[in-house]
């Protein structure tokens, strides 16, 4: 799949068997390839870096394929995740995330973030809209409401609910390594890192919020996901202002770690716009 930057001209570069027009190189630096790992661009003379935010209860491992894809984006680890101690409500999180965006300098930031890590780039893009460039949100939706099930689950059967817990976040499509990885990430955050994670999931609600966010959004969601389901994208992308929505056949939950190809090709494509 090529990827346009949307500039005049006609000069190409072949990376990996993958053809990428580029043109314009007063606005780009580098490419972007989906899922081969080059991008380190520039829009307007300012750098842009991509930040990613992992879900509940897992670790910034679970974005493996896109930093490895895109060098110069990084994996956040959120607070208690292991280290230190986990926050208990996304505002604290969107707030803690502006003290790391800060720290980039003077990059223009685009965060990307699956489930819990969607809910902080919102609630960041809304309160802290001078830092955000654009957003990607993963397998996430405008509000995150958790069973009480899920709850005694977690409280009750650790670390036995891991196994229950890997299972409703993957699509039965998912390898048995990428099960084996999920496991390990909920083992090293532990549960009550876990258990906070969800319930600041399950008291957050931005709905009324949504038409606050005037910059461009990614919206990406496994056509099998059990825990955001598709519906709660297809929210999203009908109610701000600046959203396209993609479905990725077959995965689940955690649909960048388990549809990396696919997801990088979109994240790539996005990109281009910046």
């Amino acid at each position: 799949m090529a990827s346009e930057t949307g500039a005049s001209g006609d000069e190409k570069a072949e990376l990996s068997g993958i053809a990428i027009a580029i043109a314009n190189v007063c606005s780009y630096e580098r490419v972007c390839a989906p899922g081969l790992g080059a991008v380190d661009f520039a829009w307007k003379g300012a750098p842009v870096r991509v930040l990613w935010l992992h879900g509940s209860g897992y670790t910034g491992e679970s974005f493996a394929a896109q930093t490895e894809a895109f060098p110069d984006s990084q994996a956040l680890l959120l607070p208690g995740h292991p280290d230190g101690e986990a926050l208990t409500s996304v505002a604290e999180l969107a707030s803690w995330l502006a003290r790391q965006v800060a720290a980039q300098g003077g990059a223009r930031i685009i965060v990307g973030g699956n489930s819990l890590g969607g809910a902080i780039a919102l609630q960041w893009a809304m309160d802290f809209p001078e830092q955000a460039a654009g957003l990607i949100l993963i397998g996430t939706g405008a509000r995150l409401r958790v069973s009480d099930a899920l709850f005694s689950l977690i409280d009750g059967g650790w670390p036995g609910s891991i196994e229950t817990l890997v299972d409703n976040a993957l699509s039965p499509n998912a390898s048995v390594d990428l099960r084996r990885r999920a496991e390990a990430w909920h083992r090293s955050v532990g549960r009550d890192a876990t258990h906070r994670d969800y319930a600041a999931c399950n008291a957050w609600d931005v709905r009324d919020r949504l038409g606050e966010i005037q910059i461009p959004a990614l919206i990406l969601v496994g056509e099998l996901d059990e825990m955001t389901p598709p519906k709660f994208s297809q929210y999203l992308a009908q109610h701000l202002s600046d959203g396209k929505l993609v479905i990725v056949p077959g995965a689940g939950h955690i649909v960048q770690a388990e549809k990396p190809a696919e997801v990088n090709a979109a994240i790539a494509e996005f990109l281009d716009r910046f």
